[in-house]
């Protein structure tokens, strides 16, 4: 009852999930600002920042409604009590007031990393960053793997890919141990990818892709653009920077950045990964590497996986990695969780887990990938993908057609701006069906042997 009238952990929540970022979070507000519950598919993480803005807030609410009684007596009451409900105002005050502190916080956090990092670089430490709208955190774990073979090799966790979470790996992770530290860095605007290059100084780059992702935070692809190429800008010249060649928005801008950068996945870039032959035990290839080619083999399917496949490999034989090192290595790649992961349900259905994130470019690939299973029942369990900006409504439709080209029944789930614009690109709407949640599927699956699902991309809960 108390959490119905006075929700502050459910809003702490959402901004959590906002990244506290105020704009965001009063828009979620405005949106959803009678809601008063979540369905917690993660749960608000204790951190201090967190922590701190709550017992602000509180704070907030008890020196308020004290000023206010004193002042109007019962109708100061009555006013502080209605006011307490509007729990994101405090939330608000509370992140305000922790400001000043964070700011000079992220000062010392930049310093103090990029000084371990250096006198670490001074003993043989080698830095490789790793940047793009997608496919980053399947190329780090890939090029980990790949390298752990014969070097020691520290990696940043799942998606620790800020300037806290770098810094968080590099404090308590990082030593004299390592010859090579994998860095993942992501960004919502420019000059975040900047600054992680200040802190770890890459010796070396990948550029895993540019796209429409995020397209309601960078506002325009030029933005997009401008701040992926950061990690080509700032790191280091003489080192070896490698960019997605099958990217148009890389192909384009490149040489632009450094003239001197590698191409992968491109055909005639000598980096590169041909003849392909998938089923369900996985896929064989012929692996370019430097225009060597090698045959190869992985329990990986799809293109996307390969393409992340060719950077980790071409980064590892830059680096002077035996080619036959990297081929068995890629044999026992172990696939990235909910990234185009192939699994059996309990009830023996079959299903290309994809619901990590989702961008277009995937999008589309997992749909290409599902495709092949031409002898199959195709079905797609989706909410689309958020954070498009202006580009929501037209994107979906083309996803819907292409999905409608594809699939013999198409879920969508929830009833909003992306499921709607995607049921408008689908021709046939009686293959069309409506869900609350991807709990709800398994009950409208029948024949459980001859159908495959396609799960893309799962939402947390402030979309």
């Amino acid at each position: 009852m108390l959490e119905t009238l006075f929700p502050y952990k459910m809003h702490l929540y959402i901004l959590q999930l906002e990244g506290y970022q105020v704009g965001r979070f009063l828009k979620w507000i405005r949106l959803n600002l009678t809601k008063r519950s979540a369905n917690s598919k993660k749960r608000l993480v204790w951190t201090f920042k967190a922590a701190f803005i709550f017992y602000s807030a509180l704070f907030y609410v008890v020196m308020f409604n004290f000023l206010l009684v004193y002042t109007l007596k019962y109708l100061g009451l009555f006013v502080g009590v209605l006011l307490a409900t509007q729990s994101y105002l405090f939330l608000i005050l509370g992140l305000l007031t922790l400001k000043p502190y964070e700011i000079l916080n992220r000062k010392r956090v930049k310093r103090e990393t990029h000084t371990k990092t250096l006198l670490l670089k001074q003993r043989g430490l080698k830095v490789i960053g790793i940047a793009g709208s997608y496919g980053k955190t399947s190329v780090k774990e890939f090029l980990y793997q790949i390298l752990k073979t014969k070097y020691n090799v520290l990696r940043t966790p799942e998606s620790y890919n800020t300037v806290f979470g770098v810094w968080k790996v590099v404090d308590y992770e990082l030593d004299n141990q390592y010859d090579f530290f994998i860095c993942e860095m992501g960004a919502y605007k420019i000059g975040e990818i900047k600054e992680i290059c200040e802190m770890v100084v890459p010796d070396h780059a990948i550029l895993t892709g540019i796209n429409e992702q995020h397209m309601d935070r960078f506002k325009k692809i030029e933005n997009t653009i401008k701040a992926k190429f950061e990690i080509v800008d700032y790191s280091n010249e003489k080192g070896i920077t490698l960019v997605n060649g099958n990217n148009e928005y890389i192909q384009k801008n490149y040489a632009k950045h450094r003239s001197s950068c590698v191409l992968y996945a491109s055909p005639s870039s000598g980096y590169n990964i041909k003849n392909i032959k998938s089923d369900k035990a996985g896929s064989r290839f012929t692996l370019e590497l430097g225009g060597n080619t090698f045959e190869a083999s992985t329990k990986l399917i799809g293109n996307s996986n390969l393409e992340n496949i060719s950077a980790a490999a071409s980064m590892a034989y830059l680096l002077g990695l035996e080619p036959q090192l990297i081929v068995e290595a890629v044999s026992h790649l172990q696939s990235i969780p909910h990234r185009q992961e192939l699994k059996t349900w309990p009830n023996g259905l079959m299903v290309i887990d994809d619901a990590y994130s989702s961008n277009v470019t995937g999008f589309k690939a997992a749909l290409e990938l599902l495709k092949s299973y031409s002898a199959y029942h195709k079905v797609i369990a989706t909410p689309g993908i958020v954070e498009l900006g202006d580009k929501t409504t037209t994107i979906h439709k083309e996803l819907g057609e292409l999905a409608d080209s594809v699939c013999d029944k198409v879920f969508l789930i929830g009833k909003n701006e992306r499921t709607l614009s995607f049921l408008e690109g689908v021709g046939s709407k009686n293959k069309v069906m409506f869900l609350n949640s991807l709990s709800e599927l398994p009950k409208y699956i029948t024949d459980t042997n001859n159908t495959v699902v396609l799960i893309e991309n799962d939402l947390p809960d402030n979309y």
